[in-house]
């Protein structure tokens, strides 16, 4: 597919005209060297790497409900080291994982991670390449594949063969790199390339030789500006992955929908879909070019993301989640659009990773000390509502004991705080839905919380 289509063809500077099979090969040989993420085995997966590893997180983005993960069958794609594969199974209790690689030495440091964990019997691994998964005869609720879509020959083809092993209503999560944030490692891998650093598995050679060429650099040499930093040659790993590393290529939000048609696949969401809203990019969205907001009215998803990468491009992953056509309930309005009465019939859900003892005590200890509560001391996200006040942290103690509609939340913070605090009359019901409804709709902007409408 990539070679019939030039839109899809990968962007950048690296050399990429080795045989296929002669790139898998230097490919598997460096991994099998190094397996990745090189992570100690005891080490747990941080709450933002089980917040987006929660299937829920992904299945409320496509259809503005929650899910249940027991029982889900989900495929961790290029599972490296297990660190992901481990993140999988912590955040999706009662799932079954299924971790595949085609470096038979990184699979083996997978299955001692979960087994160190006590997740062996949750996990089982493969040794095999993306192109044969369909050997495994076997259908998935999730697919996960991270940090290896870039390094395919053909990335479209390998989102059709992750297509074909998806189930009609699941989900895939992949990536690929940015071509315009990475811009100058792409130059750094093609110096590296025209030096013969990267004929064999680079090793310990190659990366004292590329690191000597840096090192001698003038400081203000602009690629050493921006790529190098005097603790390089020491982290063997960054070097890996950065200046030697075989395949990697990067690509643009355009060529990821143009992979997306070929694959016959459909656009979910960006997987940090609060770092790509084009608007937080202005100073007064109220207050756009005329030009521009008239244009922006009628823009495609696609070519908001592809003004946001062009504008501000921030994000080393083109990260996103992607399902066949037409699977699951599309047909919904975002919870920011929502009217005062299409509040009154929902389900209100605290996310999982927010289930936390600490939370719930932090939580506990602003509402009742009147101290603001920082959300990120939990999920520690560079966006949304970062700080919240006492009052409103009280509003969502109720979810610690479960989910709750959106009238039992009001009435419960009707009974916490019966009156209004500036006149002492009777706290009434709209006096205490509109304070409600703002936290409860930037913590779903945030991604805190799940709000569903009553089935």
């Amino acid at each position: 597919m990539t070679a019939d289509n030039p839109a899809i063809a990968p962007q950048t500077d690296t050399p990429t005209d080795a045989p296929p099979d002669d790139l898998l090969a230097k490919i598997r040989a460096q991994f099998d060297r190094a397996p990745y993420p090189r992570i100690a085995l005891d080490t747990l997966p941080p709450p933002p790497k089980l917040y987006y590893h929660s299937v829920q997180t992904a299945f409320y983005r496509r259809d503005q409900r929650v899910v249940d993960p027991a029982g889900m069958d989900i495929l961790d794609v290029g599972c490296g080291s297990g660190f992901g594969t481990m993140a999988l199974a912590i955040a999706n209790p009662g799932a079954t994982v299924v971790g595949a690689d085609l470096s038979p030495a990184s699979v083996d440091l997978a299955q001692k991670r979960l087994g160190h964990h006590g997740l062996g019997d949750r996990a089982e691994f493969v040794t095999l390449s993306l192109e044969e998964l369909a050997q495994l005869g076997r259908q998935f609720d999730y697919i996960n594949c991270d940090e290896l879509l870039y390094l395919q020959p053909d990335p479209a083809a390998s989102l059709a063969a992750m297509g074909a092993v998806l189930k009609p209503h699941g989900i895939i999560r992949a990536n690929l790199h940015s071509r315009h944030q990475r811009s100058e490692y792409f130059k750094a891998q093609q110096i590296a390339s025209m030096l013969g650093l990267l004929d064999d598995n680079p090793g310990e050679f190659e990366v004292e030789a590329f690191s000597d060429l840096f090192d001698a650099l003038r400081d203000d040499c602009r690629l050493k500006a921006r790529t190098w930093n005097k603790d390089n040659r020491e982290q063997e790993e960054k070097m890996m992955m950065n200046f030697l590393f075989q395949g990697d290529r990067g690509f643009t939000v355009p060529d990821l929908f143009d992979m997306l048609g070929a694959a016959d696949l459909e656009f979910v969401s960006m997987i940090n879909w609060q770092g790509w809203n084009l608007l937080e990019l202005f100073k007064d969205q109220e207050e756009l070019p005329a030009f521009l907001a008239m244009g922006l009215d009628m823009a495609e998803e696609a070519d908001k993301l592809a003004l946001y990468e062009l504008l501000h491009f921030e994000h080393r992953l083109i990260d996103f989640w992607c399902s066949h056509p037409d699977a699951g309930d599309r047909d919904w309005t975002p919870v920011e659009e929502w009217e005062p009465e299409d509040w009154e019939a929902t389900v209100v859900h605290l996310h999982p990773q927010l289930h936390t003892d600490e939370f719930r005590q932090a939580l506990e200890a602003a509402a009742l000390d009147g101290k603001n509560l920082n959300m990120n001391d939990h999920l520690p996200f560079p966006w949304g509502l970062a700080t919240v006040s006492s009052a409103m942290a009280g509003l969502l103690a109720p979810l610690f004991s479960g989910p709750k509609s959106f009238e039992d939340l009001v009435a419960a913070g009707r009974r916490s705080r019966p009156v209004d605090p500036v006149t002492l009359d009777p706290m009434g019901p709209d006096q205490a839905m509109a304070p409600l409804r703002y936290l409860l709709r930037e913590f779903v902007k945030a991604g805190y919380v799940f709000v569903e409408p009553m089935a």
